[in-house]
Formats: structure tokens, sequence, C-alpha cells
């Protein structure tokens, strides 16, 4: 299978991540898009809780130049493509990637349209002659930069300057005059200029200008084909040594001698993978390098022996493996395994307690090319992402994934990729972060229909969380804020792709917000993802009611087209209330905790027989509904549900509705089709808890029947 996207990550930050092309899992309240001098695009979003994310759209299909560099140092971010990193600082301004500058109106001085492509061949003949820079677009020492881009000054050393000399052979056993070294102070991660903390090699060497103090180097070196794609990737690294002195430390090609190796239970063979590299100082931003070589690309690494004295030092590979052609239920390994301290040799042999086994469905009403990504991220991460891969649907698949309790992981589905340039998601569904507990086995459902509104649902533990969640609804005082996300599907995490579109696709959308009865808001939430409202109402008790009409129509869509929601619920005045730290009620540098989830009721569906192209046989039918409450929530029982369907949209029947406890409830009917072509079932259930709280919900063309 090929991979879509070579991900070169390179972070200086203490916060900040590559996450691929998915975007984030909970609802985005802004987001923009900024064009590189290179002409790839990136989106960034600004998630509830203030963290920023990227999506990353290559302009070239092959090469170097459809690999990314991610840099970030402080509040800074740069996306440099692979072609860009040997001229860093011979020809390119590290400035021409700030996202955040361009964003802001800093312009370039060449044309994206054509510079990209012009770079990538650049990059094509210095790679044959193994030599970059002084020549082509760089000849006669000419150099690009970005005009108007903030600058930043670096902590001035007080001690002299000593000249640090990173030395080094390449793969081939010749003095290096490719690859990258990075040269980073372990007591203060601010002491040198971004700038000052990677350097090319030339000769056999990469010369560095830094005050005394303990230092980490790395060197990073990889071979390419004629096209320029990566064909072995070696990082070697000498993790501690202190200069009192002018210094010379070695990181040779040949140092990098364990190759990364996954001895898995069944046959699987490597599709993609790739090294994380995290060195911290005791105080100050992290210095992190994360290739993602892409599949059957060897990476190896120089092991150590002795842990780090000064600050962390944190590494793991990363792998997917699928399984060999043939026939059965396909199944791929997601593996990750973390070390800390040292560089440990990287031959590892996975057993059944070192993963959980997901049975995993994938819905979709067409068969078509969609895209999954899966991140894990651990304790000492501040954020994680990793590049997507294509998936053929709809799909069954086993997956075994790396478990360990400081592992979580965070992802996202597309049924789809729009056509055009750059690729985009489209049709699916984000999942929260979580967890997975080796040796269990779970099942997971994507785009399982019918799809509706939904909440994002915290997984980790409420008391003891590594990320946020927003509430569907709080209350702060008389400060009401919503976040719920229609077409979402049925699996608790999950929140889909809301009110977004493609260019060919009709989205509609309304909301009202009432107390008592009178309408104290109303918009269009079309454009976004969830539905994002902050509303101001009256102090006193009352009756509040909140309506959210979605409509998606287009050549990909054919079931769950529209829902129609109501809810009622008694509110008043909050004060004196704190969620759990899972939970937060509005972003800021310190969530903001201090409000209270309203009681609004959820429901969850379940067809019984539903195939994964979101179609049952026609006859006796079987529904399983599950009500419930807003997630930390004053739950009351629920007590009551109705189920009504139709096979038109205009007449709608009864159904036989048994409670069976906790809210959940049992329907049976008969949707019999005589067409060629099968009909779709429209849903319309009502429910009640003992509160007084209610939920009526109308979902069209919910799932689909065809005739034996």
């Amino acid at each position: 299978m090929r991979r879509t996207l070579s991900a070169f990550a390179v972070l200086l930050a203490g916060s900040a991540g590559l996450t691929g092309l998915a975007p984030p899992a909970l609802a985005a309240t802004t987001s923009s898009t900024v064009t590189l001098p290179t002409g790839d695009r990136v989106t960034v979003r600004t998630a509830s809780d203030g963290r920023d994310t990227f999506e990353i759209r290559p302009a070239a299909e092959k090469g170097m130049a459809r690999a990314l560099v991610h840099l970030r140092l402080g509040e800074r971010d740069y996306e440099v493509p692979g072609t860009a990193l040997p001229y860093l600082g011979r020809g390119l301004d590290l400035s021409l990637f700030d996202v955040k500058a361009l964003l802001a109106g800093a312009s370039a001085p060449v044309d994206p349209s054509a510079f990209g492509a012009a770079l990538a061949k650049q990059f094509k003949e210095d790679n044959a002659k193994g030599h970059f820079g002084g020549q082509g677009l760089f000849a006669g020492g000419k150099t690009f930069a970005l005009s108007g881009a903030p600058t930043r000054r670096a902590v001035q050393p007080r001690s002299v300057m000593r000249t640090v000399s990173v030395d080094a052979t390449d793969i081939g056993g010749k003095p290096a005059d490719t690859g990258v070294a990075f040269l980073y102070n372990t007591d203060d991660g601010n002491l040198l200029d971004p700038s000052e903390n990677f350097n090319y090699f030339s000769g056999g060497t990469a010369k560095f200008s830094a005050p005394d103090g303990n230092y980490s180097a790395l060197g990073l070196f990889w071979t390419a084909d004629a096209d320029g794609n990566p064909t072995e990737v070696r990082f070697s690294a000498q993790p501690e040594f202190a200069v009192k002195a002018d210094k010379t430390v070695r990181v040779d090609a040949s140092r990098a001698s364990s190759k990364v190796t996954w001895v898995t239970p069944r046959p699987a063979l490597l599709d993609d993978t790739g090294f994380f590299f995290r060195r911290a100082a005791k105080t100050g931003p992290a210095l992190l390098v994360d290739f993602d070589a892409g599949p059957g690309v060897p990476i190896s690494v120089s092991p150590t022996a002795v842990p780090v004295r000064t600050g962390a030092l944190q590494t793991y590979p990363y792998s997917r493996l699928v399984s060999p052609p043939g026939p059965g239920t396909p199944y791929e390994y997601v593996l990750q395994k973390a070390s800390v301290g040292t560089i440990p040799q990287q031959r590892y042999v996975i057993t059944a307690k070192d993963v959980a086994t997901v049975d995993a469905t994938y819905f979709t009403e067409f068969a078509s090319l969609g895209r999954r990504q899966r991140s894990g991220m651990f304790a000492f991460e501040d954020s994680s992402g990793r590049v997507s891969h294509p998936i053929q649907l709809p799909r069954r698949q086993t997956e075994y994934v790396s478990a360990a309790p400081d592992l979580t992981w965070l992802g996202g589905f597309s049924k789809y990729v729009p056509p055009g340039p750059f690729e985009a998601w489209a049709g699916g569904q984000y999942e929260a972060f979580h967890g997975y507990r080796g040796g269990s086995s779970v099942t997971e459902n994507w785009n399982k229909f019918p799809l509706h509104p939904a909440s994002p649902v915290a997984l980790e533990p409420l008391d003891h969380a590594t990320v946020y969640t927003q509430p569907g609804a709080t209350r702060a005082g008389d400060l009401l804020r919503f976040a719920i996300t229609p077409f979402s599907d049925n699996e608790p995490g999950h929140t889909g792709f809301g009110f977004y579109g493609e260019s060919r696709d009709t989205v509609t959308g309304h909301y009202t917000l009432t107390q008592d009865g009178a309408t104290v808001a109303e918009g269009n939430p079309v454009g976004g993802t969830a539905l994002n409202l902050e509303q101001e109402v009256a102090a006193g008790p009352s009756t509040l009611g909140l309506t959210i009409d979605a409509g998606r129509t287009g050549p990909m869509y054919r079931q769950s087209t529209a829902s129609h929601t109501e809810w009622t619920w008694q509110s008043q005045h909050v004060e004196g209330v704190t969620l759990p730290q899972a939970l937060y009620c509005a972003r800021g540098s310190v969530p903001d905790r201090a409000c209270a989830v309203e009681p609004l009721l959820t429901l969850e569906y379940a067809v019984g027989g539903l195939r994964p192209d979101g179609s049952t046989v026609s006859g006796p039918q079987g529904l399983d509904l599950t009500v419930g409450h807003l997630q930390q929530s004053a739950a009351s029982p629920v007590t009551a549900a109705t189920v009504q369907y139709s096979l038109d949209g205009v007449t709608w029947h009864d159904t036989t509705v048994t409670a069976r406890g906790d809210g959940v409830f049992h329907a049976d009917f008969t949707a019999t089709t005589e067409t060629f072509r099968g009909d779709d079932v429209s849903l319309r259930v009502t429910a009640a808890d003992a509160a007084g709280a209610t939920i009526a919900e109308t979902l069209t063309a919910a799932y689909h029947v065809y005739a034996v």
C-alpha cells in the first residue's frame, strides 16, 4: 500500500505536534489556511481548549517535497518541506515557513505555484551530486527570506562562546556532506536560537557556537532514490556531554547500528515506520525530532547504555504493519514502545499482553477509498500526530494496538477524499483521546448509521486526564455554552464532521435557543464543525429549549442526510460548581472548570443486522435505543421512549417499544421494500426523564433496507 505523505517533524517546543492530515478530536472554533512559499497549504485549527493543530496538504505528489518538517519554538510554528531542509541557512531563511507570520500577512518573494517545483528539482539535482547549496536557485549566494516576519532574540549567554564541532561520516562511510546535525543545551532549552540548534554537514562536520554547559547532539542521515524518496534513515545520538572548551563530538551514521524490528504473533508486512527522539532540558522547551520514513524504509538508531543525568531523554519507534494479501478478515498492528533515559536496542517482540485487540468496522453507503489516522501519545508528550493512511471502504478488520498505562490514542476517519489538487477529509468521524488495556478485546464502529447530533465525551478517567473535553452543554452563572456536532455516529467519544462539507455538497443548518418558550438566540452554524454557542439567559429557574437542524447532501451521501433534534430541560443560575479534571467550561491559559453540565438527554442507536454499507434485510427490524444524559450532568431516571419509522418521510408508523432498564429500549417493527433498489428508513424518536427533560429527534434516511 503506497503511503501518501512522509512526515518529517522537527519540533523545538514544550507543546507542539505533527498531526498529519487529521483535524483535532475536539470541535474547532476557528480555522485559517495559508499557502507556504512552496505551494503547500497549512490549515491551523484552534480547538475549544486553545490548542493549535495543523492539517498539511502537500503540493507535491512524491519525493522529499512531500515530506514536511514541523518546527516550533515557544509560540512560533514552522512548516518546512523536506526539500527545503538542506538549504536552511544556505539559501532559505527559516522565516519563510513561519505559519503565523504568513497568516498575519507577511509575504515571501516567490511564486508558490512555481517555487515548490523548482526547489524539488534543485533537491534532486543536489542529492545526486551529494552536495547542497551554492548552485542553481542559490547560485551567487542568493537567499530567500520572509518579509515582515517577527524576530526572536535568544537568551544571552554569560560565558565565552565555544566552537562545538559535530563530526560524522555518512551512511556510505564518507565524510558527511548530507544530513542534519542538532545541538541542544540540556540546561536551558531557550539558550540557543532555533537557527543555532541545527546545521548542515559539510566535509564531515557541522560547526556550532555555544556557551559552556551540558549538551546533546544528534546526527540525522538519509539516503534517497532518483526521485528523492527516502530509502534509509539513521539516528546517531550523543545524548549527553559537557562543553567547557572547544569541543568535538562524533555522530557517525555507522553508530546507528540497531534497526527497528518488530516480531509479531501473526505475519505482518511493514507499511509505515518512524522514530521519535525527544531531549528535554532542565528548563525551557524541548528538542524533538520525529521522522516518519514511510513504507519499507529501514530506520536504524544508535543504542546507549548510560542514562542521561541532565534533563530527560525519551524515544520510541512507531510502526504500522498490515496482514499479507489473502482470504480472511484483514488485520494490522499499530505499535509504539517508549524508552526513557537511554536508547535501547530496537528489536521488539510483541505478545498478546502488549496490545489490545480491536474489532473495527468502518461504515459507508458507497465503496470508496478513505483515510484513517491513529496517533499515540505518551505521558511525556504534550501533543502528537501521525500521517493518515488509505483505507478501502466499507471495511471490517482486526487492529492490534499498543497498550500501556501512559499511552493514549486519538485520531479520525474520513469516508472518502474529495477530488481536487489537495487532500482533504470528508464525511467521517473524530475520536477523543483514550487508552487501551493490554490483553483486552474491544469493538469500535466508525460512522455506523444512523448518524445524529452528539457531544464530546471524555474517555480518560475524569479525575486524572492528560487532555480536556468540553461537555455538550454547560452553565456558569447565567452563561450557557454548547458544543454539539451533527452527523456523529453511536460510538462514545466519536464526533462527526458536522456542518462542514466539500465543494460538491449542500450543507444546511439552523439552531434556536428558547427560555420559557421565548427565543433568546438563533442562527446558522454552517461552515464550522459543531454548533459552538455562548449565550446569556435570565437567572431564574426556567425551561430551556434547544433545536438543531442539520442537512447534508452530495454525491457521497445517501444515508442519514438530515436531522431535526429538540431538547427541553429545567435550568437555573449556577454557582459554586467545579467540573472534574477531564472536563472544562471554556478555554484559556488555565482551563475554566467553574460551571455545571446541563442535563440534556442523549441518544444512541443500534440497528440489528446492519451491514457495513448501512443496509439491512427488508422485513422484521430491531432497533436498540439507549437514552442517557450528557456526561457529568445531574441525571434523572429515564421514564419513557417512543419510536416511529417511515419509508417515504411522509407517513409515519408506530413501533412496539420495550423497556429493558437503565435507559435501554428495544423497538420492533417491519419495514418491507418491494423495489430493486430498496428503501430508506427514517426514524422519529422521543424520550423523557423524571425531571422533565425531553428529546425529540427525526433522522431522514437513517439507514437502508433491501429486498432479498
